[in-house]
């Protein structure tokens, strides 16, 4: 029961956001849909409990959340509660959809709450331009929501408990991003590749490793698959591709199942480069993945079991699955790259 209340009151933070309507001198976001428009993208804020408090939750516990798809006029997010340990539980999580339209009801002003002032406030995830909100509601509560990215929550505080966000995702584009040092090419170092249908089959040595966890039945008993991917010869006309098994901490299984498949660029890459079954290109989504942020098309399409597929490959690196999803009845299914070597 206690779970179930932290998430509707989670789910309250989200859905009263910081899109207000105020004085022309207010500090406004540059883009107000920016913190939905990168799949893969995770926050999370940390609730402290306050001691004393009659009928408080007295424990420390988490709010996550995740964009998991972008399309050109919407997004969809997952949000979880997490315990002490970072654990999710079983129906601690939920999904809400997120139209990018001014009006919808995930950007309107906080209800119940009157706006007070914009503050800059630090937490642990670094330092933000806010608008501090204000009400009176059983012994008053406060929230600081961002200016850079509307309906973020930085901060809130009632009687209860104080939540601060710990951890925010940023990417290149976003407002505050800071781009690493670019690491200096050494002598004769070639300048980057380019993007052809090859780029990723075309270089001996090439190595990429996916991870697949797969849930079935209704107690969801889970299952792993780790397999690596290495171009082991490569030249103009064709490569050798080895897919080798491992252990769940990416080391060869000794006496693993290896398979050798060689493919031929002028007639046989295409069935490496998309999905092999009959499938559609659902939409261009940015996600961060291990390999970076990355342009992907999304393909959808049905296993042979009826099941529905969505299978993501990077645009700069033709053939590259970074995700695949698959669902059925009793059935989740879940691939992503988990290391890749350029």
């Amino acid at each position: 029961m206690a779970t179930a209340f932290r998430l509707v009151f989670a789910l309250a933070l989200v859905t009263a956001a910081a899109g207000y309507t105020g004085a022309k001198d207010d500090p406004a976001p540059a883009d107000q849909f920016v913190l939905y428009r990168v799949a893969g993208r995770t926050w999370m804020l940390k609730r402290s409990p306050k001691p004393g408090q009659e009928g408080g939750d007295d424990r420390i516990t988490y709010l996550r959340h995740e964009v998991t798809a972008v399309w050109d006029d919407r997004a969809e997010m997952r949000q979880a509660i997490l315990d002490a340990n970072k654990k999710e539980s079983e129906g601690a999580a939920t999904n809400v959809k997120v139209a990018f339209q001014a009006d919808s009801l995930i950007f309107r002003d906080p209800v119940g709450f009157r706006k007070v002032k914009p503050e800059k406030i630090k937490v642990p995830a670094g330092t933000f331009d806010c608008v501090r909100w204000e009400n009176d509601i059983d012994g008053g509560a406060i929230l600081w929501r961002s200016v850079d990215y509307p309906t973020l929550v930085v901060k809130s505080d009632d009687r209860f408990g104080t939540r601060e966000l710990i951890e925010l995702d940023v990417v290149e584009g976003d407002p505050g991003y800071k781009a690493p040092k670019a690491k200096k090419k050494k002598k004769g170092e070639a300048e980057d590749a380019e993007i052809t249908d090859t780029r990723l089959f075309g270089t001996k040595g090439r190595k990429w490793i996916l991870k697949t966890t797969t849930q079935r039945g209704k107690n969801r008993v889970r299952s792993f698959l780790v397999q690596q991917y290495e171009v082991t010869a490569a030249d103009k006309e064709s490569c050798e591709l080895e897919i080798t098994d491992l252990t769940l901490t990416l080391e060869k299984l000794k006496g693993a199942k290896v398979e050798k498949f060689s493919i031929h660029f002028a007639d046989g890459l295409r069935d490496w480069l998309e999905p092999r079954r009959r499938s559609r290109l659902d939409r261009t989504e940015k996600r961060i993945t291990i390999a970076g942020l990355l342009e992907c098309q999304v393909h959808t399409y049905e296993d042979e079991e009826g099941r529905a597929c969505s299978a993501w490959y990077a645009k700069a690196w033709p053939g590259l699955v970074v995700r695949l999803t698959v669902t059925g009845e009793d059935f989740e299914q879940l691939t992503e790259l988990v290391q890749f070597d350029e």
